[in-house]
């Protein structure tokens, strides 16, 4: 026998048939092994190729709530009596359909009035802002603002700071006004 050839015999058979050498085997099994650590290696790439597009796409949502959010709270949180109408449209366009009819009723009832009759002007100022959490299409996000109030009623500027917490809801791709309250 040949070195490095095993002979094999098989039931009921007295001949003996050449197996594969044992440096064959040791190939094919090199061959196996090699394959197998290349799908690990190309399945965990593929993994934390999709873990970290996932992990992208979720810091970009709560970027985009708390930019939304932001943006809604300079509109939804300011008025100027002279352009009212202007205003609330400004505002109701950061919001769900729900709670734009909310704010438009609030706007018509009880600031309209005031804000006319007082020949009020509210500004605000983006002061700080934080996600307080996000889950799905929900998120909340926390805000600190300073507002100045001017009207017929003060001698001169007010300036209060206040903290909201706002409610966004994920709607056609885009993060609309759902709530806000007063902290």
């Amino acid at each position: 026998m040949s070195r490095g050839v095993q002979q094999i015999s098989h039931k009921g058979d007295d001949s003996a048939v050449d197996a594969v050498p044992e440096n064959g085997r040791k190939l094919a099994r090199r061959r196996a092994l090699a394959t197998l650590l290349v799908a690990i290696v190309v399945g965990t790439t593929g993994y934390l190729a999709w873990a970290a597009e996932d992990k992208s796409d979720q810091v970009r949502r709560r970027n985009e709530a708390v930019d939304v959010a932001e943006r809604a709270a300079v509109a939804i949180l300011r008025y100027d009596h002279a352009r009212l109408a202007q205003d609330v449209e400004a505002a109701t366009a950061f919001m769900t359909p729900g709670f734009a009819e909310e704010y438009r009723e609030y706007a018509k009832s009880t600031v309209n009035p005031l804000a006319t009759k007082y020949r009020a002007v509210l500004t605000t100022e983006m002061v700080a802002s934080g996600i307080e959490r996000i889950d799905g299409d929900e998120a909340t996000v926390l805000l600190y603002v300073n507002q100045t109030t001017r009207s017929s009623r003060l001698v001169a500027p007010r300036v209060d700071s206040s903290a909201v917490e706002m409610r966004l809801s994920w709607t056609d791709g885009v993060w609309l006004v759902a709530g806000i309250e007063p902290i």
